[in-house]
């Protein structure tokens, strides 16, 4: 019985070392963005119009990008098509949706309050990549067309400010 208890204690020190170890090793110092651009927009809806079908479902097609991945904070423009896109993410996720204002942010205020993080970011065609292009030096990228919604950025920032970027696609079913 002694021998039980003990092996059961030791497993159990065990897979909480394992477990600490683990978290330590994710929270590495790097900073991670993912700016991504509102799914598809209504366009008989005046300037701030709600998400077609086909948003929709591209919004709900985010939570299954995330759904491995750990996500600290969701940020939405204030808009409808943005907050529309970000709601299933932050829902999924258990997060509030973050309001920001396009024209008082870019990347230094994005890293210096998110720093250590990983932020997802909804906003436009011309916004996105000016953020992505404030974080990092190797590459500058232009808008998106404004009929592209399947590209997105990723922009990772290690503690000492090297950072490294990416523009993905992710194409979903239209159905």
């Amino acid at each position: 019985m002694k021998n039980l208890l003990f092996i059961l204690c030791l497993s159990l020190v065990s897979c909480n070392n394992s477990n600490s170890q683990s978290q330590e090793e994710n929270n590495d110092g790097v900073t991670t963005f993912y700016f991504v651009r509102h799914a598809e927009k209504r366009t008989d809806q005046g300037s701030d119009p709600q998400l077609t079908e086909t948003g929709a479902r591209r919004a709900d097609e985010w939570v299954s990008y995330f759904f491995l991945k750990d996500v600290d904070v969701v940020l939405s423009s204030d808009t409808e098509r943005t907050r529309s896109t970000a709601a299933p993410l932050a829902k999924a996720k258990k997060l509030t949706t973050e309001i920001y204002d396009v024209k008082a942010i870019d990347g230094k205020t994005l890293l210096d309050k998110y720093r250590g993080k990983t932020v997802v970011l909804f906003g436009h065609s011309n916004t996105i990549n000016t953020y992505a292009n404030d974080l990092q030096t190797d590459e500058n990228y232009g808008e998106l067309d404004d009929a592209d919604f399947d590209h997105y950025f990723i922009v990772k920032v290690d503690e000492k400010g090297n950072s490294s970027a990416m523009m993905e696609s992710m194409e979903f079913e239209k159905e």
